[in-house]
């Protein structure tokens, strides 16, 4: 079965995690840039939306699809087979968890720069997710 609280409850952190870094990413840049402090936050904050969608992903996939998966790309891609997240979706989850993980394993091949681009320009995705699954499961 699945949890729904589990799902409400990553749901609420992707959302509260994204406006938090809309803030950030809307600081100007010479005044973000001054403090290191605007980079960290964004960091962690994309990490924990990123996992908080994978570990969504993993859920459904298991529970619901009945489908295991190695890793976060390829749950993505378990939920689009199954019609959870459209395809071209899917496309840029498993693009968002290649960047999960350069930011975690590869860190010193990211610079401080593409992160706040990334966070400028590809939130939007976190708020398809959501709301792509939260209409699959009728909540």
């Amino acid at each position: 079965m699945i949890d729904i609280e589990k799902i409400k409850k990553r749901v609420t952190e992707i959302r509260q995690n994204t406006e938090k870094i809309r803030k950030y990413a809307s600081i100007p840049d010479a005044e973000f840039w001054a403090d290191e402090r605007n980079i960290l936050s964004v960091k962690h904050l994309l990490l924990e939306s990123i996992e908080a969608c994978g570990n969504i992903c993993i859920h459904i996939s298991a529970k619901k699809i009945l489908k295991a998966a190695s890793s976060f790309a390829e749950c993505f891609e378990n939920l689009a087979e199954a019609k959870v997240v459209d395809a071209e979706l899917a496309q840029r989850l498993r693009a968002m968890s290649r960047f999960r993980n350069i930011l975690v394993h590869r860190y010193w091949d990211v610079t401080d720069e593409k992160i706040l681009a990334y966070a400028r320009t590809n939130l939007g995705d976190f708020e398809d997710f959501s709301r792509s699954v939260l209409q699959y499961l009728d909540l």
